[in-house]
């Protein structure tokens, strides 16, 4: 889909999102004296699905009422075309060519994609509602059973894991800037709630949790640190070594409270390294399950609120490293 260019109808724009459009669509689509925004405009009132042809020579194609737009097909007539780029300097083999059958075949892609996005939403709906029954039975447990809460670690495990729950669907619809608001905190109580919450993973794999707690600075925290520091901390325990440790370490000056969160685990070349943040990426040595969205997600949120963050790998032997991953925590003045 990355070749299709969509005009957005309440803004009357094209949003290409970095996709090289010839400039002429760029221009003519804002410009009230040319053709453009009344041939939109026809297309969506027919509300007839298929494919036009504009008055430019260019195709687009209606689908669901979103229109895919300055398409260039090889089995059609592109005089129209290459008189219009040629006004502009241009060449028409700087843009993406289809026939009509792989149009199709884009379009009917374009269906299912549109589907599943629908089934994702339904299902991201009912989970928000089981968090609000979960919601309303902690709250139930908190008020009934005070001394429970404080005292049994599986219960604060319990509620903690609700929070962050209620976090990743937050983030599941993208990293607003009205995230970005910050509060004032220690850092190392979240990640000792954090740590609670892993103790059973982190049992069955024979691995301890060695934190430092001699934080004293207070930190700015984005609310989407919680989920950093998760992502961060359940990596560390899935890659790391049976019988080992994962540490959290500490470090403070007069700017910033320095985490760094480490674990031995297999060996990550310098290949590899560079690729850890790419959505979807899996290392070759990887001993565990995932998706490889976990990194790519932190880097996001990191880069998105101005936190400054390093990786690094020492190698031990030909078959293990230790991974370490430090962010920098402004401290309250």
């Amino acid at each position: 889909m990355k070749s299709f260019i969509q005009y957005d109808k309440s803004l009357k724009t094209l949003n290409s999102n970095n996709i090289k459009i010839p400039e002429f669509c760029l221009k003519c689509i804002n410009d009230e004296n040319k053709k453009c925004q009344k041939f939109y405009k026809k297309i969506l009132d027919s509300a007839i699905d298929g494919l036009y042809e504009c008055p430019y020579g260019f195709y687009t194609f209606l689908k669901k009422n979103n229109i895919y737009t300055s398409i260039i097909l090889n089995d059609k007539n592109n005089s129209k075309i290459y008189k219009t780029l040629k006004m502009h300097n241009d060449k028409i083999s700087n843009y993406d060519i289809y026939n009509e059958k792989q149009l199709k075949n884009i379009m009917e892609d374009i269906d299912e994609l549109y589907t599943k996005n629908i089934e994702l939403r339904d299902c991201m709906h009912d989970l928000r509602n089981m968090g609000g029954y979960f919601n309303s039975m902690s709250e139930k447990i908190e008020i009934n059973h005070k001394n429970l809460i404080e005292e049994d670690e599986d219960v604060k495990a319990m509620l903690a894991l609700y929070d962050l729950i209620n976090y990743r669907l937050n983030v599941f619809y993208g990293i607003n800037d009205a995230d970005n608001k910050r509060i004032k905190a220690k850092l190392y109580p979240l990640i000792k709630k954090l740590q609670v919450m892993m103790r059973y993973q982190a049992r069955k794999k024979k691995v301890k949790f060695k934190m430092d707690y001699e934080q004293e600075n207070i930190v700015l925290l984005s609310k989407n640190i919680y989920l950093v520091m998760f992502i961060l901390m359940e990596n560390a325990l899935k890659h790391c070594l049976h019988n080992s440790e994962v540490n959290i370490n500490f470090e403070e000056d007069d700017n910033y409270t320095i985490c760094t969160i480490s674990n031995k685990g297999p060996l990550i070349d310098e290949v590899e390294c560079k690729k850890i943040f790419e959505r979807g990426y899996r290392g070759k040595n990887t001993i565990s399950k995932g998706t490889g969205i976990g990194l790519s997600l932190v880097k996001e949120i990191l880069e998105k609120h101005d936190y400054k963050y390093e990786v690094n790998t020492v190698r031990i032997n030909n078959n293990e490293c230790i991974f370490s991953f430090t962010i920098y925590f402004p401290c309250v003045k």
